[in-house]
């Protein structure tokens, strides 16, 4: 069959059709408006399109009347034919493997806060009683957490100015109080974690040769760190918190079993306990600053800072439900230890342990479950942010010995570390503590005892409120800071610090 065409001659349809595609791709090729043309067969002829507009290269699309897809379009970056797609949004954090997780910080706040040291805590309260020794340890918790709340937002501000993804203390004290005095903090601070995990695998080795005397007491002392060693060196993160989550379940199961057996034994002597009151300071100070180093957590708060989420609120919000449930473990323990003091008449004691097991002789297990769970999720906790705290501290070391500036630009040395470089530093500072704990024990207890003390007043007590003041007198001059995340001020600030100095000569 045949049909007209404008042309004015007789043309087969399949033709016209060709026809018709030629001319509707040349339009549409060459962007210019067809012309209208009268229809022979007296249909309505076709009105003119408005040519679009071609789309340029450039960084924002234009926008769109309706809404965009969950998929990203990709925009030409030229005039070319080359496509280039958007940016990946990357789901990890760079340097590590680490993904952004709000509840795996949390998790690793618990296990790091709650050490085997809380079991020891009510022979320092018996003295002031239940109710004066709950006061003291709610006021040390909110000064531990308002120390810490400081430190996350050092930690912000400097991953923020660097455009790094993890800061060290090292960092922190370095940007505020310059290359020298920020060097000594930054050995003295090196110095006080690796104690800390020298302690933590001296405990872990002490429990399983408790359970296991035919093993060689090394063989019992490398154990554990070596699992932890492979765990975070070679596994990515989410193996590492998922074996943190477990050990904090056994660490809570522990605990409550043991609250339990205590309230089981003592349940009419605890209302009778709260009749036991002294106020004096001189029977409530001294529970201060062993609550203190019981419940806080400063040396993984940079890593937090990490892994928490995109904002400070984040690590703010962490830091307040992960430090929560350390204070109830706190609290209920010395409530049910103190009145299960007053219902076996023992007054004065010095190992709460001996006295629960004195009642219950069952409650070994989980004495030594509570104690296994605590030391395992401290080390975890240490093991994955001492290495950064050592990079950047040895990178501070060698810079100043070759005379070379730049300590405020601290932070960002240690950012793009190789894999490689992460992975030795993580099995040198879990493999070192070994043999320290299996040949120079003696010598090195008497260090971390000294030190130990000291270092933490002067570290997590001092200098947070003085780095914070130091922060924010500079941030007042830049228009575009963001608010503190720690109300009251300079005011606050200063409370903070005089507490911390009392702490220190109290101790």
């Amino acid at each position: 069959s045949v049909s007209p065409c404008h042309c004015g001659k007789n043309l087969p349809l399949t033709c016209q059709i060709t026809a018709a595609m030629f001319l509707c791709c040349r339009r549409h090729l060459t962007f210019s408006p067809p012309t209208a043309v009268p229809s022979p067969s007296g249909h309505r002829p076709l009105k003119p399109r408005t040519p679009r507009a071609p789309i340029l290269a450039s960084k924002n699309p234009p926008p769109r009347p309706w809404p965009l897809p969950r998929r990203q379009w990709r925009w030409r970056c030229s005039n070319t034919d080359a496509v280039q797609p958007p940016p990946l949004v990357e789901a990890s954090v760079s340097g590590g493997g680490e993904k952004k997780s709000f509840w795996a910080a949390v998790s690793l706040i618990i296990g790091t806060a709650v050490g085997p040291g809380m079991l020891a805590l009510p022979s320092a309260t018996i003295r002031s009683g239940p109710v004066p020794s709950t006061v003291a340890i709610l006021l040390s918790w909110a000064y531990v957490v308002s120390s810490i709340v400081l430190v996350a937002e050092l930690s912000f501000a400097a991953m923020e100015s660097g455009g790094v993804n993890e800061v060290s203390f090292t960092g922190l004290a370095s940007s505020t109080l310059g290359a020298t005095f920020g060097g000594g903090v930054a050995v003295v601070y090196a110095a006080l974690s690796f104690s800390l995990m020298v302690a933590c695998v001296a405990g872990i080795g002490s429990l399983v040769s408790q359970l296991f005397p035919a093993v060689n007491p090394v063989l019992a002392n490398a154990l554990f760190p070596c699992f932890a060693g492979v765990l975070i060196a070679f596994f990515p993160f989410k193996a590492v918190d998922g074996v943190n989550r477990v050990l904090c379940g056994l660490m809570l199961v522990s605990i409550t079993s043991l609250v339990v057996t205590g309230v089981s034994v003592g349940r009419s002597s605890m209302l009778n306990s709260l009749g036991h009151a002294c106020w004096s300071p001189g029977a409530i100070l001294p529970a201060i600053p062993v609550t203190v180093l019981t419940l806080g957590f400063h040396v993984i708060t940079p890593f937090i800072c990490k892994i928490v989420g995109d904002s400070v609120y984040d690590a703010r919000r962490a830091i307040l439900i992960g430090g929560a449930v350390p204070l109830v473990m706190v609290l209920s323990w010395n409530a049910v230890i103190l009145g299960l003091a007053g219902a076996t008449g023992s007054a004065r004691f010095d190992d709460p342990i001996k006295l629960l097991l004195s009642v219950n002789p069952a409650a070994l297990a989980p004495v030594r479950g509570f104690a296994f769970a605590a030391l395992a999720t401290s080390l975890i906790g240490y093991a994955v942010s001492f290495p950064k705290q050592l990079e950047d501290t040895l990178q501070l070391i060698v810079k100043s010995f070759s005379m070379k500036q730049g300590s405020v630009e601290l932070s960002n040395a240690g950012g793009d570390h190789g894999r490689n470089e992460e992975v030795v530093l993580t099995l040198a500072v879990l493999i070192i503590p070994i043999f320290i704990v299996s040949f120079f024990s003696t010598a090195f207890a008497k260090a971390l005892d000294f030190a130990g003390v000291y270092a933490n007043c002067f570290l997590f007590g001092i200098l947070p409120p003085a780095m914070a003041w130091i922060h924010r007198s500079r941030k007042k001059r830049s228009p575009g800071s963001c608010e503190d995340i720690l109300p009251g001020g300079n005011a606050a600030l200063l409370v903070l610090f005089i507490i911390a100095v009392i702490l220190a000569f109290r101790h």
